[in-house]
């Protein structure tokens, strides 16, 4: 990919932060941005017209802001598209108005990371997590399992940092989903041999759970619907494995919730009994859940 733009301390970052009616939150995330101890960073906000208490905060931080934009828009993912499209940086992250950098080191200690693996395109690190009890680390498996973990999961979008090249390789957020489009521009990444996918070992973003996205009911058959699509998964082979992952899940669930009613919480060694039903990396998966709902 051809070469981008450097400062005399690192590559720029340009940090894409959408939003709508995020006065809550915003001037959290814009503090993150400005406390990361890492200088070369622009900070893009693309506000879909707030009507509520956004636009004083982007005039009271307009000179930390290199890039503001306040319009209507076509949801979540044209917005992230205007910021892309805005974007100067050698790297692109998106940190939405109710998510913040994990510390301010996290940036610098990711660049650092990505130095010493240059050769890559689109590096993901790990993400915090906060909702329903304590906050806690999710860490994504490496490159080679990515497949596997996309069928029940997805890589951690808000601690990923991407070349802006990649973008013109997989295209823009495809608007015809409304909720996962960063799971489908996800697939296309695993679909494209040039596009070289690195982990780092840093902890890089704090996500708030509750968003769009988080909406099961509605988002999961989107999430259904492109997977199923994606040539990543047009296999026989895949599609035995999916089936049975799906059936390993569907098992947990319904073994958990027939523990929960019988109240065998204090039974020993029934997660033992649960994991060899599992296939390998559902329990994993299962752990992260439980922590979410503060179990």
């Amino acid at each position: 990919m051809p070469s981008t733009p450097t400062t005399d301390s690192g590559p720029l970052v340009s940090v894409v932060t959408v939003c709508r009616n995020a006065a809550a939150t915003l001037e959290t995330c814009i503090e993150s941005v400005a406390a990361q101890s890492y200088a070369p960073v622009e900070h893009i906000v693309i506000d879909g017209a707030s009507t509520d208490g956004t636009p004083d905060i982007l005039k009271r931080h307009r000179e930390r802001l290199a890039v503001v934009v306040s319009e209507p828009d076509s949801g979540l993912y044209d917005a992230m598209n205007k910021g892309v499209a805005r974007a100067s940086g050698a790297f692109v992250i998106f940190m939405n108005a109710d998510d913040l950098f994990a510390g301010p080191n996290a940036l610098r200690d990711a660049m650092a990371e990505i130095a010493r693996q240059p050769d890559g395109d689109v590096y993901y690190g790990s993400l915090e997590i906060r909702g329903a009890g304590a906050p806690f680390v999710h860490t994504p498996p490496p490159p080679d399992q990515a497949p596997v973990e996309m069928v029940l999961g997805c890589l951690p979008h808000q601690a990923t940092l991407a070349r802006r090249e990649v973008f013109a390789r997989t295209g823009p957020f495809d608007l015809r989903w409304r909720r996962h489009a960063d799971y489908d521009w996800w697939l296309k990444v695993l679909c494209d041999p040039t596009v070289r996918l690195r982990q780092i070992p840093t902890v890089i973003a704090s996500f708030a759970m509750g968003g769009a996205s988080s909406d099961l009911a509605k988002g999961q058959p989107e999430v259904f619907a492109i997977q199923n699509a994606s040539p990543l998964y047009r296999s026989p082979e895949w599609d035995r494995r999916r089936i049975e992952m799906f059936q390993g899940a569907w098992l947990a669930e319904r073994m958990e919730a027939a523990r929960l009613r019988e109240g065998h919480a204090g039974v020993p060694g029934w997660k033992a009994r649960l994991a060899r039903h599992l296939p390998p990396g559902m329990v994993r998966v299962l752990r992260g859940l439980k922590r979410r709902v503060g179990g």
